[in-house]
């Protein structure tokens, strides 16, 4: 897990932008919990991080300031009975004209709220906060790294261990609650999102929701997984059969699975935009004559939340910033009939490129 130095070392880089910020006397103050926590390495829903260009506090009811206080060395946690008046106190004692919020996670209504509890201070809703919060969320450190590793290793685990449990007659939905339970005694936080198992004719809709269809031979099976570990997530996504399968579901999977290797070998052999990745995937898919069954971008980032930049996609601009943990995950969903997509998560850096993601993409067929 990030350690606290690195905590400490976040906040001096945000807070020393705050001079150059364009307003005047600033403080920034940051309500998202994931961004707390990547700032604080401290979990929680019920917190404030205010930062000045003097100090960095962490404020937090007193219900919770203990907690902060063992876990928190990159703020002074400061417990409070009134935000408002301790949001003041530091404001007021430091001089602090502007405070600058998150435009990505205040609500209009708690914009207007603080407008009216912290006058003479002014609120500025500035969107650069936020662009620069993601643009150092999208390199990930040799922490980071690991704890994304640790989480992979689970669902892997996870993966292989639900193999042995598929049988004619079983739900989507018994899958699915397996690999959460097996996910969590061996040792995740949490799951990483709602995971999907989708079989059959449901297999059609990328983010199936697990039912109670059962499974039966000639289905294809998508598994998109992945397990939360010291606050970083995993994902990965495999498509296996069960019993004997037709010849045109045989084609779409080794489809997509060139499409996905195609987007791989891109990076590894140096590329670096983000359109062209998903390029190298989208046309060989486009060759194959399912274009039009291919309906996501090819990838996306994968750190503290499940999805946050880059993404990878026709649409996006620029380059993969290095030290980014990205997916590539093609697929090609046929309505009413099936669906295929395979999953890998890549570590990408101007020096090298490794997949987290150990498990091979050949087809499994049970």
């Amino acid at each position: 897990m990030p350690n606290q130095n690195l905590h400490t070392d976040r906040v001096a880089r945000l807070s020393s932008l705050l001079p150059n910020c364009g307003h005047e006397n600033a403080a920034a103050m940051i309500t998202s919990p994931v961004n707390i926590r990547y700032f604080t390495g401290f979990a929680t829903d019920t917190g404030y991080l205010l930062l000045t260009p003097r100090a960095a506090y962490f404020l937090t009811d007193k219900r919770y300031d203990e907690a902060a206080r063992g876990a928190i060395t990159s703020a002074e946690v400061v417990g409070f009975s009134s935000l408002a008046d301790s949001l003041l106190e530091i404001l007021g004692g430091e001089a602090i004209q502007h405070l600058l919020i998150e435009t990505d996670v205040v609500t209009l209504a708690q914009f207007e709220r603080l407008k009216e509890l912290l006058s003479p201070v002014t609120i500025v809703g500035d969107a650069a906060l936020c662009k620069e919060i993601k643009r150092m969320r999208e390199s990930k450190s040799a922490a980071e790294i690991e704890a994304i590793r640790h989480a992979q290793e689970i669902t892997e685990l996870s993966f292989s261990h639900i193999l042995g449990e598929i049988r004619e007659g079983v739900s989507e939905r018994e899958l699915s609650l397996e690999l959460e339970f097996f996910m969590r005694r061996n040792g995740a936080e949490k799951v990483a999102f709602d995971l999907i198992v989708a079989s059959g004719e449901n297999g059609s809709m990328p983010h199936a929701v697990p039912s109670e269809r059962r499974i039966k031979s000639g289905d294809f099976i998508t598994f998109d997984i992945g397990a939360v570990y010291g606050g970083y997530h995993s994902d990965m996504t495999r498509t296996v059969a069960f019993g004997s399968i037709t010849s045109e579901q045989r084609a779409v999977y080794e489809t997509v699975r060139e499409a996905q290797a195609r987007a791989m070998e891109y990076l590894f052999a140096g590329g670096r935009t983000a359109s062209l990745c998903d390029k190298a995937a989208r046309e060989y898919i486009e060759q194959h004559g399912y274009g039009k069954n291919f309906t996501h971008s090819t990838g996306h980032g994968v750190g503290l939340e499940i999805h946050e930049n880059p993404t990878v996609s026709y649409l996006s601009k620029g380059e993969i910033v290095s030290g980014s943990v990205i997916t590539v995950e093609p697929g090609i969903y046929i309505e009413g009939q099936f669906g295929v997509r395979t999953e890998n998560m890549l570590y990408v850096s101007d020096s090298e490129v490794f997949s987290f993601t150990s498990i091979g993409s050949e087809l499994i067929i049970l």
